[in-house]
């Protein structure tokens, strides 16, 4: 991979939409490496992890705004905090739906 690409090849990359790229730097949580003299913004390998870290926060359901605080003041144990409370809510919604589907089948 070359050591910069531009929104697109990122946004491919990652499988997310270019608009959802922009959103994330509108909220400053994302930010271009640079811009080059085209006017292109630019992103690093570090861009590439920080977008998928941000989208598996997003997936956690962690909101934007809060992503913004979890990157740059959480200490480790604070962030191992938030995964295992993001883990206690997805089990609780597993048994939800396991017994849905206990339901549905009587």
């Amino acid at each position: 991979m070359k050591s910069e690409i531009t929104i697109s090849e990122l946004a491919k990359l990652l499988n997310v939409s270019v608009h959802q790229i922009r959103y994330f730097e509108e909220k400053g949580v994302l930010l271009p490496a640079y811009g080059d003299n085209n006017q292109y913004k630019m992103y690093s390998m570090d861009q590439v992890y920080q977008l998928a870290h941000i989208l598996l926060l997003r997936k956690l359901g962690v909101p934007v705004q809060s992503i913004k605080e979890c990157m740059t003041s959480y200490s480790a144990d604070q962030y191992a905090q938030l995964l295992n409370h993001s883990l206690r809510e997805i089990n609780k919604e597993l048994l939800r739906f396991q017994e849905l589907q206990k339901f549905i089948k009587k």
